[in-house]
């Protein structure tokens, strides 16, 4: 920043910013002093801003906890963790309608207060002027301090940010703007504690080390400056700016103070400059200085439907209804609750969604305060929105690709700039709720950003993922390669060993066969001999396997005086007549044998025929016995089913035994008999009788079955 240019801001000079509204104040409140409330029946503390990624929730339900005491250990650095606002019992931890104008639901912590708020044990920080602005830094992060203005942005972030690398920080501005109608929460907490703001920008002057430090505040205010300006001395400037809405905002208030526009996708630290809020400040001295983390922060309660109406002082996760029921609300017909301010705010989804860091202001209007919105028509493209938007956007053309869906115009068109002021829907002729669109747009925005951000991850997962395989194949493949060519070197060596011996054996089987051609022919038919006697002998032992018994010693007989004549050296006749006496003796011996074997099995014959005799009288008194058997199953198997039929049919069953009841017991008298059709008939239609009563003791009287004749020939009966 040039000197010039930081001359000109202490001397005091004020620019105006593009746009702006000048909306009815309704600040009733700004001398109603602060108000601490008693303790709520049930806390409700949300975790959406505390966990982030890899967050950690530190009790679970039916944990005891303390005021002060952490609940959470944040994951991003953007987060901060969560304390208990009061002591009590945890209840619960499950989803809770959160305050957010479509009604969504997010998880959160539920406390049942034990009425003795009890609190951890303070640890301020006495010699904090000695301390480094990163151990500052660290104690404001742990001790949950956010931004109180609306924007709940995490303050030890925003300073780091200012001082980080090469930057420093020229100016740090304290917004005591505070211009939402109806809010005086700021205004009479400057009024009441401009001591303790001023050792809050102490702790910051400690850790930026800014050129300048600027308190500005709306001039609709002079208790507030009165009481600043006191306090102040020449620690900072007081620096009273005119009342127009949204002053209030960072980049307006930028441009009022120093005359600088911030441009757009840039951050304020990036021009040198931070900007926190009064209550924000406050909150960081307490942290600090009195070791306090935020629990509690001051609230607006308005409205007509009141019966009274303050500023209040309540503990974080207090339910709105709790708020209303202590002011005594009066509601009407259609009564509405705005959290937030008539212009930013937003009619709560319910009464018991919680109070959290970033409400300022409970507004319950009646409809002649705040007349009901009438129904939005079509846009006339007249251009106010245009030309009050602070933000220098096009509201109408925004609405316009929101509502048509075409997120990407939108997006293009800078909907993510928009500060939400509410100014361009205060100005529109056709009542069109531009700023409720403009929300609902920023969510799908959100959601489309993150999704496109899985995505992403999605995408370099599945690249790593191909990576990482055409890895390991490569290595595979180069495995597999090494191992085919060490079978080649195998197989290579293999045949190369094989041919080295087989040239090998050869040498030395012509070294040692040197015989002559002669020598070779000899043992060649001494083999083929040799060959044809073990083919003789082979075939003779056949023979004689395959042969009777008399044939074989008929055979072993004329062999054996072969073998005795070629032994006695007897010529060939008297060989062959001692083989053929051989084969007659042979003879001889085998029909004896025949003839015994046939005298056995004629004895054998005999013996079976009288045992098989034997066996047939046998097997005729067993099948008189199985006969006579069977016989009388058949009749106990009869005598049993003639028991289980109806009596009358049981005639020729057993007789004996009825006549025996029938002479003992009397008979009752026999019921009429009645006959019923039976459905759809045969021809010749037979009537089936019903079942008649009798005793269990005799039997009924037995009937002739009735027969009825077909109709045919019935007619020719009597026409006979």
């Amino acid at each position: 920043m040039a000197s010039t240019q930081l001359a000109k801001i202490l001397q005091g000079k004020i620019w105006r910013f593009f746009g702006g509204i000048k909306p009815q104040e309704l600040k009733n409140t700004s001398d109603c002093a602060i108000e601490e409330l008693p303790l709520p029946s049930l806390i409700t503390l949300p975790l959406e801003r505390h966990l982030g990624e890899g967050g950690e929730i530190l009790v679970k339900a039916g944990d005891y906890v303390k005021a002060g005491q952490p609940l959470t250990i944040p994951g991003g650095r953007r987060n901060v963790p969560l304390h208990a606002s009061t002591s009590g019992t945890v209840m619960s931890i499950g989803m809770q309608v959160l305050p957010h104008p479509s009604g969504f639901t997010g998880l959160c912590v539920t406390i049942k207060p034990d009425g003795l708020d009890a609190a951890v044990d303070p640890a301020p920080i006495p010699n904090w002027q000695e301390k480094t602005p990163d151990e500052l830094l660290e104690r404001i992060r742990f001790f949950g301090i956010e931004g109180l203005g609306g924007a709940q942005f995490q303050t030890a972030a925003k300073l780091s940010s200012a001082i980080e690398g090469d930057r420093t920080c020229q100016i740090f501005i304290v917004n005591g703007c505070e211009c939402e109608p109806v809010a005086t929460c700021d205004d009479r907490l400057m009024q009441e504690k401009a001591e303790d703001i001023m050792q809050g920008i102490e702790i910051v002057r400690h850790i930026l080390k800014p050129q300048a430090v600027i308190v500005a505040i709306e001039d609709n205010k002079p208790a507030a400056i009165k009481a600043m300006q006191a306090a102040a001395g020449d620690r900072a400037v007081i620096r009273v700016i005119p009342t127009l809405y949204p002053s209030g905002a960072a980049r307006n208030l930028i441009k009022i103070v120093t005359g600088i526009e911030i441009p757009y996708k840039a951050h304020t630290s990036d021009c040198g400059i931070v900007v926190d809020n009064v209550e924000t400040v406050f909150a960081l001295k307490q942290a600090v200085i009195d070791g306090i983390p935020l629990i509690k922060r001051v609230i607006t309660v308005a409205g007509d439907s009141l019966k009274k109406q303050g500023n209040a002082l309540v503990r974080l996760g207090t339910s709105v209804r709790f708020v209303l029921n202590h002011y005594h609300l009066n509601p009407e017909r259609r009564q509405r609750i705005i959290l937030g301010g008539p212009l930013m705010g937003f009619t709560v989804p319910t009464i018991d969604v919680p109070i959290t860091k970033s409400a300022t202001c409970v507004f319950a209007p009646t409809t002649e305060e705040v007349p009901l919105e009438d129904e939005a028509v079509n846009c006339i493209r007249c251009g106010r929105c245009a030309r009050v938007c602070p933000s220098r956007l096009v509201p109408y053309q925004m609405y316009a690709y929101s509502r048509a869906g075409d997120h990407a115009r939108a997006k293009k068109c800078g909907i993510s700039d928009c500060t939400e002021c509410g100014c361009c829907a205060f100005v529109c002729p056709s009542r069109i709720r531009l700023t409720s669109q403009f929300r609902k747009e920023k969510a799908i925005q959100n959601l489309l950003w993150e999704n496109e951000k899985r995505n992403e991850r999605a995408r370099e997962r599945m690249a790593a993922r191909q990576e990482r395989l055409a890895k390991e194949e490569a290595i595979r493949a180069e495995k597999k390669k090494a191992a085919l060519a060490r079978i080649q070197a195998q197989k290579q060596a293999g045949a190369a060993a094989g041919t080295a011996g087989a040239a090998y054996g050869g040498a030395g089987a012509g070294a040692g066969a040197k015989l002559s051609p002669e020598e070779l022919q000899q043992r060649r038919q001494a083999a083929i001999e040799a060959a044809r006697l073990r083919a003789q002998q082979k075939k003779a032992a056949a023979a004689g396997t395959a042969a009777n018994s008399g044939g074989s010693e008929a055979g072993a007989g004329a062999s054996t005086a072969k073998a005795a004549g070629a032994a006695a050296g007897l010529s060939p006749e008297q060989i062959q007549k001692r083989r053929q006496a051989a084969l007659a003796a042979a003879k001889l011996r085998s029909q004896q044998k025949k003839a015994a074997a046939g005298a056995a099995a004629e004895n054998a014959n005999a013996a079976a025929g009288q045992e098989s005799a034997a066996d047939a009288g046998s097997v005729r008194e067993q099948a008189a016995q199985v006969l006579a058997t069977d016989r009388v199953q058949r009749q106990g198997e009869t005598a049993q089913s003639a028991e289980n039929l109806p009596y009358n049919l049981r005639r020729g069953a057993v007789p004996k035994k009825a006549e025996i009841v029938a002479e003992k017991w009397v008979e009752p008298a026999p019921l009429p008999p009645t006959g019923q059709k039976v459905e759809n008939p045969p021809q010749h239609e037979i009537v089936v009788e019903e079942h008649k009563y009798h005793s269990i003791y005799a039997p009924a009287p037995e009937k002739a079955r009735e027969y009825k004749l077909p109709p045919n020939l019935s007619k020719a009966r009597k026409k006979d």
